[in-house]
């Protein structure tokens, strides 16, 4: 197993990403999106509790968190995860508390936003997974065991999304990070050391069906150009896209369309469907229109990495962690996965 390193930025308020992509799929030009699962946050929770005198009294939830999946049932060996924690969306329900939670002595949130884990090594076990990796907390790096119960894989359950049901639990020693360890409770013999966190995921795969029931189709009267570009392209190659797509671009039946929404999703049909390298011009076209477009900004990783790009990859992802809005952004694990060694976890934020 590849020793793994990572850097991760983010601010306060996403909880990133699993992903369950062997190393070897890299040495690939594509990617299997049909593997790919993005959280959905009406049917998914995440809990943590400790014990006050011995009692299991203190219980709380996060809530701000994001998540983006791959799940490839048939070689579960392969899971990894990277899951990020915003650490001031960490509540017990008690004001004074959680500022004494978001505070110094504890995750000392204002300097340490984010609170994450990364997953390198699966072992299949007959309750389901465990999943070995690094969390890092407040600065500190430590080994863990995320423990899975054997994921719920249902294709094309709604509406031709992908649907799978995630469960699991984590326990930490709160003194391993450093929380609690100074001011008032640095001595409290009261508090419990061992913190254990539980969390359900919800989570759907945009399959290309559903991408093609989107598109594919009439907008207004008139045919969708999302959907005649991607045909375009699939049929005729990737210039005579761009040439149609300028077409479209000035046609006056689109005229009050958004150009570089349009773009993206050009883009992310044709990424979806395997052609990673086709949808890399049509990101740069809409981020040319819009530099700070971000569905194009989110997706344009996820399509250097699947077209095999990877030093463009790492590029785009370093500029784009310095955006103010890099919180939204959900497909940096299999990018991470790609490049070894590039990264260190004691660079998170």
């Amino acid at each position: 197993m590849m020793n793994f390193k990572f850097l991760l930025r983010g601010s306060l308020i996403t909880l990133l990403v699993w992903g369950c992509l062997g190393a070897n799929v890299f040495g690939q030009s594509e990617i299997n999106m049909n593997n790919r699962f993005q959280i959905n946050k009406d049917g998914s929770y995440v809990t943590f509790g400790t014990t006050l005198a011995n009692f299991p009294v203190i219980k709380g939830s996060l809530k701000a968190y994001q998540a983006t999946l791959f799940y490839d049932p048939e070689k579960p060996e392969q899971t990894s995860a990277t899951i990020r924690f915003g650490a001031e969306g960490l509540s017990t329900a008690h004001e004074k508390r959680d500022e004494q939670l978001h505070g110094p002595d504890f995750l000392d949130a204002s300097s340490f936003p984010g609170i994450w884990f990364q997953g390198f090594e699966t072992e299949v076990t007959e309750q389901g997974l465990n999943l070995k990796g690094d969390l890092y907390i407040k600065g500190v790096v430590q080994p863990v065991t995320v423990r899975l119960k054997q994921p719920t894989l249902m294709r094309k359950a709604m509406n031709n999304l992908d649907l799978l049901m995630v469960n699991g639990a984590l326990a930490i020693n709160r003194k391993d990070f450093d929380l609690g360890t100074s001011g008032r409770y640095a001595a409290d013999p009261m508090l419990g050391e061992e913190v254990n966190i539980e969390f359900n995921f919800m989570c759907f795969s945009y399959t290309i069906d559903y991408l093609k029931a989107l598109y594919l189709n009439e907008k207004e009267g008139v045919p969708n150009p999302v959907g005649l570009v991607y045909e375009e392209v699939k049929q005729n190659g990737q210039e005579n896209g761009l040439k149609l797509a300028r077409e479209l671009s000035k046609d006056k039946r689109y005229k009050a369309d958004n150009w570089a929404t349009n773009l993206a999703n050009i883009g992310w049909i044709l990424m979806v469907d395997g052609y990673g390298k086709e949808s890399l011009p049509f990101y740069d076209m809409a981020l040319q229109m819009d530099k700070g477009h971000l569905p194009s900004l989110l997706r344009l990783g996820d399509a250097f990495t699947i077209a095999g790009a990877y030093d463009d990859a790492l590029a785009h992802f370093e500029e784009e962690w310095a955006l103010p809005a890099r919180s939204r952004f959900t497909h940096i694990p299999h990018m991470i996965r790609a490049i070894d060694g590039s990264f260190s976890m004691s660079d998170l934020k």
